[in-house]
């Protein structure tokens, strides 16, 4: 009995670990609208770390994490931050405003409207989801759904 329950659970780990998706090492072939209506593409970000942030402007954990961002901006100052969303301008423009996004040149807040490249590049299923890449463009972490801020904000601090 014991050897039939271990041959099931090892049979299960191994079908399931067929399931399991690998995250892209380089950052999505994003294109965004920002809030200025200008358009923006992964191919029109320079050379240097990367943070990409997927979220969405109604979502509380977004709010939290996109506030101790700005408390925190020293993490970020020397990084690209690609802020997106699928949610209309209209949801975007008072996120933005709220948290005066437009004050820092560095971060570009967009949305990618209804289909859901990035989304489905990184398969989100909750937000927000940021994913952290070094100078060489390379991915360093990510982080998907409530997550410490403090493990966050080392790890940026960590990444050149």
């Amino acid at each position: 009995m014991i050897q039939k329950l271990v041959f099931s659970f090892i049979m299960l780990a191994f079908s399931l670990a067929g399931y399991a998706q690998s995250i892209p090492n380089k950052i999505a072939p994003f294109q965004i609208r920002l809030t200025n209506g200008q358009q923006y593409t992964s191919s029109q970000l320079a050379k240097g770390p990367t943070v990409l942030i997927y979220f969405s402007p109604d979502c509380d954990h977004c709010q939290e994490f996109t506030k101790d961002l700005v408390k925190n901006y020293s993490v970020v100052a020397n990084k690209q931050v690609v802020m997106v969303t699928f949610q209309s301008m209209d949801m975007l423009k008072p996120f933005v405003k709220q948290y005066n996004l437009a004050g820092y040149p560095n971060i570009k807040v967009g949305t990618e409207g209804t289909s859901y490249l990035v989304q489905r590049y990184y398969q989100i299923r909750s937000f927000p989801y940021i994913a952290i890449y070094n100078k060489a463009g390379n991915l360093v972490k990510t982080y998907e759904g409530e997550q410490p801020h403090s493990e966050i904000f080392k790890t940026l601090k960590q990444t050149l």
